[in-house]
């Protein structure tokens, strides 16, 4: 996957969708097989990890469909969200320490229930779907 440290080519359908994401400055963005950080801050191997699964999810159905429905439908984007923190817990709980990946999952779990995303779940629901078929 390619870094790119700036703006993705759909920011603005995402903010217009979004609105949140604009006062969220370390928010990156998969399209394609680019990771998109305006911020330019470094990227831990758990988000990327996230952001890979957002790759495949695009390339799996084509970028500019997989983007049409993520804006459209809250039940597709919470799906494309919870695999994607899985697969980041995930990560997080084979290669940190037991403190870090709860700290992670707190954290994780939180980003999900936001309105970065809609207000499309409660953090108590977020925890739980993050959490399932992983032995904690």
């Amino acid at each position: 996957m390619k870094i790119k440290y700036k703006y993705p080519p759909n920011y603005k359908e995402i903010v217009e969708r979004f609105p949140a994401v604009k006062r969220m400055p370390g928010v990156v963005v998969t399209y394609e097989n680019v990771l998109y950080v305006p911020s330019g801050s470094n990227i831990p191997p758990d988000l990327m990890v996230h952001e890979e699964t957002h790759m495949k999810q695009q390339n799996d159905m084509g970028v500019k469909e997989w983007w049409k429905h993520y804006f459209l439908y809250d039940e597709f984007r919470l799906k494309q969200e919870v695999e994607a923190y899985h697969n980041q817990f995930k990560y997080a709980k084979l290669h940190y320490g037991r403190q870090q990946s709860r700290k992670i999952l707190r954290k994780i779990a939180k980003d999900l229930s936001c309105p970065m995303y809609g207000n499309i779940i409660s953090k108590d629901k977020a925890k739980e779907l993050i959490k399932a078929g992983i032995n904690e």
